[in-house]
């Protein structure tokens, strides 16, 4: 059940993130043109797309081995590596995404 509501509201999130940043929408549909005072919904869909285009960014960067020569790997990649796992990980823990 929850699983359900929380994809719906990903979606609808998903729809006023594309509403607001991809078409420019800046303020709530129901606010009236004139009011430019950012709500907590907008502060929020900011940061989401925000979120979505540095993740987007790292996927590149994962695709590209991180701008490294495969050939070239040591254990420094490695650790630096182990680092960025571990800080995703704790991310995932805070949004009750497992890990940790």
């Amino acid at each position: 059940m929850w699983h359900n509501r929380s994809q719906i509201l990903m979606n609808k999130l998903g729809f006023l993130i594309t509403q607001r940043v991809h078409e420019g929408v800046i303020n709530h549909p129901t606010e009236p043109t004139m009011n430019v005072k950012q709500t907590a919904l907008d502060a929020y869909l900011a940061r989401t797309a925000a979120i979505r285009a540095k993740l987007e960014r790292l996927q590149q960067l994962a695709d590209d081995h991180f701008g490294h020569d495969p050939d070239a790997i040591d254990w420094g990649h490695v650790g630096d590596l182990g680092r960025v796992e571990a800080g995703l990980g704790e991310l995932l823990a805070l949004f009750g995404g497992d890990d940790e």
